[in-house]
């Protein structure tokens, strides 16, 4: 948003987000989400504080203290603060990950380099962020412990077509797991929601497998048709923010 309001007037606006879902641990992840913030802390805290320059240690309680001054940066709440101690920590085990990777001279083994470490690498550090996020934009830390406690609430919820497919396993499902396993809910939740659910699945893929849109800006041709097709995107964005209750850009305050 900032970018293009910036270009608006004639201003080129440093990049600030990087398709940080797409990073495939929390380095990563730190290189590509508030680009500009990571750079300020980095230049005026963690470099003065003597970076990577020293020992290990010292490495590792650098990497957390910025960490944590950019959890309360956005915030005083508890829920920053819990936030930049996650990610503080992620930070730390990552690099002493890599501390020992090197030590025992493993960084360029086939297996780190092969497509199902980087997939489960992914899978590992997208959930780790997803989980934090419930702390960053959580009203109260109460709140967020509740959300956490129905995620792992120990029910599987199953869709009700499931149930005749495994009608094999009834006995074994009502004398072990009747408590914990339950048909229908789920499947009138997808079909309730499924305006939710399907533009999220779109979403997910757009923004894990698609170009972002300054990597796209970057390639883009200045041609008749996408200043068409920009045009008449910029008018059904506007339709829609006056058609819905709009709400207030997370960034505002910040």
């Amino acid at each position: 948003m900032a970018i293009g309001l910036g270009l608006f007037f004639g201003i080129v606006l440093p990049i600030n987000f990087n398709s940080p879902y797409k990073a495939s641990n929390i380095a990563d992840f730190w290189r590509r989400w508030h680009i500009t913030l990571g750079r300020f802390l980095k230049d005026y805290v963690y470099i003065p504080l003597g970076g990577n320059r020293y020992s290990k240690f010292i490495t590792l309680r650098n990497l957390f203290i910025v960490a944590f001054i950019s959890g309360i940066w956005h915030g005083a709440g508890w829920g920053f603060v819990i936030w930049g101690i996650l990610h503080g920590l992620a930070m730390c085990t990552h690099r002493a990950y890599r501390f020992l990777l090197e030590a025992f001279n493993l960084t360029n083994t086939r297996f780190l380099q092969s497509k199902i470490y980087k997939l489960l690498a992914w899978i590992l550090i997208f959930n780790f962020i997803n989980l934090t996020w419930i702390f960053f934009r959580s009203e109260n830390l109460s709140g967020a412990l509740n959300l956490i406690k129905g995620m792992c609430g120990g029910e599987i919820v199953l869709p009700r077509f499931i149930e005749s497919k495994i009608a094999k396993l009834d006995v074994l499902l009502h004398t072990h797991f009747a408590n914990y396993i339950h048909f229908d809910r789920w499947a009138s939740a997808i079909q309730t929601s499924s305006y939710i659910v399907i533009p999220a699945i779109i979403g997910g893929f757009v923004v894990v497998w698609v170009r972002n849109s300054c990597e796209l800006t970057q390639s883009l041709k200045p041609k008749i048709h996408w200043l068409i097709l920009s045009l008449a995107l910029f008018c059904l964005a506007l339709g829609v923010l006056s058609y819905h209750d709009s709400s207030e850009f997370l960034y505002f305050n910040f």
